[in-house]
C-alpha cells in the first residue's frame, strides 16, 4: 500500500458534533459525554470538535453489511464520479473502512483526489499481472483507499477479450487478496458497456445510476436495464441495480417530468431510492479544489443530500450499532449514560 502525501486536516472526511448527535438522536452534550467515556478526543476547525473515521469506528460502533457499489449509466455528465466520491467520503465519516476504484479512463475520480496516477500502477497493470494488488492501492487518508486511473486503462476492454478472462470472476478474483479489509468497495465506471464494465457489473452488490432530469439520461437508464436483464440471463446472476434523481431542481418543469416519469415507471418499482440529491453550485467548486462536501462541516443542502443518500443506499442506521453501545444510544433523552 502507498500512502500519498495528502494535507489530511484539509481533506479528511468530517462530521460535526451536531451531525453525530442528529444520527444517535441524542443532543450535543450527548455526544460529548459518549466520547469522554470512550476517551475520544476529537480534532477541531477553530473552536469547532469533529469526528473523523476514527473516531466514528469506536463512537458508533456500527455493523456495516458489506457492499460493492458501481456507479454505472450509458450516459456521461450524470456525476456519477462526484456520487461516488461524495458516499464513499461520506461512508467513512461513520467509522466504514472504503475502497474507491477508478475504472475509468478519463481519471476523474484520481483528480478529485489529487492524486498523480503517473506515479502508480492501475488496472491495466494488475490485469496484465504486472503488478500485485497492493501495490495498486493508495491510502489517501485514514479508512480511504483508492486505485487510481490513468489513459492507459483505455484498452481495458481488448486485454480482457484477448486473456479471454471470465467476466463473472474478473473483479473477485484480483480483489480477493484485500476485499475483506473494506466494508464498502466502490468502482467508478466509463460511460461504456464494455467487457471491463461489465465485468464490474457481475461483481456489484448493486449499480447505482444517477438519473438527470432530462430525456438523454432516461435512454440511458433504459440501455443499463437492458444490459442488466441480458447479464442476468446469460449468467444467470440477481445484478440489482438502484436510480436516484441527481440534479434536482424544483425551480424547473424537466424536474416535475422526471420524478414523474420515475413514479409511473413500473419496471423502476422498489429501484428507485427516495433521495434526490438537488443542484447546486457548491458541488464543483468543491471538485475544483480536489475536495469533497465531507471535506469541511459546513451545513449545507448537498450535504444533507449525500448524507441521506449514503445511509438509503448502505442501510447506515442506529440499529446497525453494535449490541453493547445501543444502550447508550436509548438512554439519551435525559443524557443518563
Amino acid at each position: 500500500m502507498i500512502i500519498e502525501n495528502y494535507d489530511l486536516a484539509a481533506n479528511t472526511p468530517k462530521m460535526s458534533i451536531a451531525d453525530a448527535a442528529k444520527f444517535l438522536d441524542i443532543s450535543v452534550q450527548g455526544v460529548h459525554k459518549q466520547l469522554k467515556l470512550k476517551n475520544l478526543t476529537c480534532p477541531k476547525i477553530g473552536n469547532k470538535s469533529y469526528i473523523t473515521h476514527d473516531i466514528a469506528k469506536k463512537l458508533f460502533n456500527i455493523l456495516f453489511k458489506p457492499q460493492v457499489i458501481v456507479g454505472q449509466i450509458v450516459k456521461g455528465g450524470t456525476g456519477k464520479t462526484t456520487t461516488i466520491e461524495n458516499i464513499a467520503s461520506c461512508a467513512n465519516t461513520y467509522g466504514a473502512r472504503v475502497l474507491k476504484i477508478d475504472a475509468d479512463p478519463q481519471g476523474n475520480l484520481t483528480d478529485s483526489n489529487g492524486v498523480d496516477a503517473e506515479k502508480y500502477p492501475v488496472l491495466i497493470d494488475l490485469i496484465k499481472g504486472e503488478v500485485e494488488i497492493d501495490e495498486c492501492i493508495i491510502n489517501i487518508c485514514p479508512g480511504v483507499d483508492l486505485i487510481s486511473s490513468r489513459i492507459e486503462n483505455v484498452i481495458l476492454d481488448n486485454v480482457i477479450v484477448n486473456e479471454r478472462f471470465p467476466l463473472n470472476a474478473l473483479y473477485s478474483d484480483l480483489l480477493a487478496p484485500i476485499a475483506n479489509k473494506y466494508d464498502f468497495i466502490f468502482i467508478d465506471c466509463p460511460p461504456t458497456m464494455g467487457q471491463a464494465v461489465t465485468a464490474a457489473s457481475l461483481y456489484a452488490t448493486t449499480i447505482l445510476a444517477p438519473l438527470n432530469p432530462d430525456k438523454f439520461s432516461a435512454k440511458g437508464l433504459a440501455i443499463l436495464k437492458q444490459e442488466i436483464d441480458t447479464l442476468n440471463k446469460k449468467y444467470k446472476s440477481n445484478i440489482l441495480y438502484k436510480v436516484f434523481l441527481n440534479k434536482f431542481s424544483n425551480k424547473t418543469i424537466l424536474s416535475d417530468k422526471a420524478v414523474m416519469s420515475l413514479i409511473s415507471d413500473q419496471a423502476l418499482d422498489g429501484k428507485v431510492l427516495s433521495t434526490t440529491v438537488q443542484f447546486s453550485q457548491e458541488i464543483p467548486n468543491i471538485a475544483d479544489a480536489n475536495k469533497n462536501v465531507f471535506s469541511n462541516v459546513k451545513k449545507s443542502t448537498v450535504r444533507e443530500d449525500f448524507d441521506s443518500l449514503t445511509r438509503e443506499l448502505l442501510d447506515i442506521s442506529v440499529k446497525n450499532i453494535r449490541q453493547e453501545i445501543k444502550p447508550l444510544v436509548k438512554a439519551n433523552e435525559h443524557l443518563e449514560i
